[in-house]
């Protein structure tokens, strides 16, 4: 039996009944870009509602768009380096409660962490950088010996900190570099460089590693005037196209300029020497400037580099915030330290544990509770969708 034909003008009511439903579609779509990138479950949760929502959700444009839409991917958690029993550890602690749980990395030492990749070291002297969503992980060749690294070439002595060894280290997308167009919304499983930068009493020095080709490339020596300082293995800062990197006595910083791979040191203002823990370099609201945040007491210092009327960059002090609107009584009872710095947000260690604050609304959050062991914090930034892990849910 033969189909019958269409209806007169039934054609024209299909058509009608396509594209309502495309504009139902583009109404969920809309409804679906406000939830929070912080809580991804809500995704999850709206996929079950039914099979369109799901086929929408599911689908990598709809989060490609998502992503678009918020452009600053959320905080998902904090790396941190503990220390027990002379053993070294990398543990990873949610501050977001859909982030899937991360597994611990033992016996390793996390460097850095930027655009969703976490550099890493152990006592082997091996690197690598590693996706803790995908879990994907690269190893990269041997860091080359320079004058300025330890007798024996040992990273592992570059990551204790040891008195002959100035260097420090830091991660990035590849597309970052020489004014890129990387936007970094989902650029997990591209191209991403290493740069390793050190001093010693004569020279300044520098290497970049590059995951295409898989070698490092040495950069000439710039002469040093800073004998009696040393690069500290910390968290680096990335504004415009350079990154930034601190000195030990937190009275100069080392700019490296990915663009003409040049370095050069910039003073901080006075007083601003100091201890680990009052000091933090930041990365400004237009992504392209420098700035930091330094405790002074029980009141929370900022500062930004700006262009004065002639055109020459200064320090200027934007902001200074009382630790008593920020964190609770209890954790005031000694004076808390400033150990990182994350797309809006400070992390402070106090004496009740440690704080995350929101720099826009001045709220406070207790991430946490217990901090004991803890030496460096580095947090995890990235966007995130269920389905897309493949880390371990077993802790």
């Amino acid at each position: 039996m033969e189909p019958s034909p269409p209806r007169p003008g039934s054609r024209g009511r299909i058509g009608k009944a396509t594209h309502l439903l495309w504009l139902v579609d583009e109404l969920i779509e809309e409804v679906l870009f406000r939830f929070s990138p912080d809580d991804p479950a809500l995704l999850f949760r709206a996929a079950l509602v039914c099979k369109r929502w799901r086929r929408l959700v599911s689908d990598p444009g709809f989060r490609r768009r998502f992503r678009e839409f918020h452009r600053s991917p959320p905080t998902l958690g904090i790396l941190c380096k503990t220390v027990a029993a002379r053993f070294t550890h990398t543990r990873f602690y949610r501050t977001s409660p859909s982030c899937p749980p991360i597994r611990d990395r033992r016996d390793w030492d996390v460097l850095d962490s930027r655009h969703g990749r976490v550099l890493m070291a152990n006592a082997l002297d091996k690197l690598v950088v590693w996706d803790p969503i995908t879990e994907d992980q690269q190893e990269l060749a041997p860091l080359p010996r320079h004058a300025g690294c330890a007798p024996n070439g040992s990273l592992a002595a570059l990551c204790a900190g040891a008195l002959c060894t100035n260097g420090s280290l830091a991660v990035l997308c590849a597309g970052a570099a020489g004014g890129g167009s990387c936007d970094h919304l989902d650029c997990h499983r591209n191209p991403f460089l290493v740069v390793f930068v050190g001093n010693d009493s004569e020279v300044m020095f520098s290497c970049v590693y590059s995951s295409e080709d898989g070698t490092w490339r040495s950069e000439p020596t710039v002469a040093a005037h800073h004998p009696h300082d040393r690069l500290e293995m910390s968290s680096s800062a990335f504004a415009g196209n350079a990154l930034y990197f601190l000195f030990l006595r937190r009275s100069k910083i080392l700019k490296y300029d990915l663009g003409t791979r040049e370095m050069s040191v910039i003073h901080l203002p006075p007083g601003s020497d100091g201890v680990y823990g009052e000091l933090a370099l930041m990365t400004m609201e237009d992504n392209s400037s420098l700035g930091f945040a330094r405790r002074e007491g029980y009141t929370l210092n900022l500062w930004s580099m700006e262009a004065d009327p002639n055109g020459a960059m200064r320090w200027t002090q934007s902001r200074v915030i009382e630790h008593e609107t920020l964190l609770p009584v209890d954790a005031l009872s000694i004076p808390p330290y400033v150990v990182a710095f994350a797309e809006g947000m400070i992390f402070m260690k106090t004496c009740d544990g440690l704080f995350s604050i929101d720099l826009k609304s001045l709220q406070s959050k207790n991430v946490l509770c217990n901090d004991y062991g803890i030496q460096k914090v580095f947090p995890y930034i990235s966007f995130y969708a269920p389905g897309e892990s493949g880390a371990s849910w077993a802790r």
